[in-house]
């Protein structure tokens, strides 16, 4: 005897195959913020490391009276408030890295207030500690980016499971509601 299914086929089905939608979409838009949230980091972390050969180079700059100094003390400038750094100030960037960023300012104009005053010494005593400050900021920078495409990894690899478990869900749904039944039908009309 043929028994109807206590559940309409065709709506398990759609539901299954929704969530597999709603799994694809949600997947797929973390992975577009997540990449576009990190087109900013590789430039970010260059230009932060520039900043460590910059600082030395001012301090060289000094020690060799050269003439490029103002232009070096500019550079360093345009390197600090670069878009790509001034784009660490977003909402989405970590309070941490935020911070961090702005006492690299604030050691800045501290340090910048020394060159422009002539005490040169002061600022040669100092520039070993500033690069150590840069560096670690960087190496937050370089932590967040890393973190950032391990998120992305996991919620990709969770979302392709779910994925993967629904479907084999509706292979065996319809294999044992469709497709059996049919073969039954099929073997008793002989």
């Amino acid at each position: 005897m043929f028994k109807l299914p206590k559940k309409p086929v065709t709506s398990t089905v759609a539901q299954a195959l929704l969530l597999i939608l709603l799994l694809s979409i949600t997947t797929t838009s973390f992975a577009i913020l997540t990449l576009a949230s990190s087109l900013n980091d590789a430039e970010a972390v260059n230009v932060a490391g520039s900043m460590r050969m910059q600082s030395y180079r001012l301090a060289y700059d000094i020690q060799s009276d050269s003439l490029d100094f103002n232009l070096h003390v500019e550079q360093f400038e345009s390197s600090l408030f670069s878009p790509s750094m001034s784009a660490l100030r977003h909402w989405t960037v970590p309070a941490d890295i935020q911070q961090e960023y702005m006492l690299i300012i604030q050691r800045w104009q501290q340090l910048n207030t020394l060159l422009h005053s002539q005490q040169n010494d002061v600022y040669l005593g100092q520039v070993a500690d500033f690069v150590e400050q840069i560096d670690e900021f960087v190496f937050g920078l370089q932590e967040y980016s890393e973190q950032k495409l391990i998120t992305l990894s996991w919620i990709g690899g969770v979302g392709l499971g779910g994925i993967l478990i629904i479907s084999t869900f509706v292979v065996r749904y319809v294999r044992r509601e469709i497709v059996n039944p049919l073969n039954r039908l099929s073997h008793a009309s002989y």
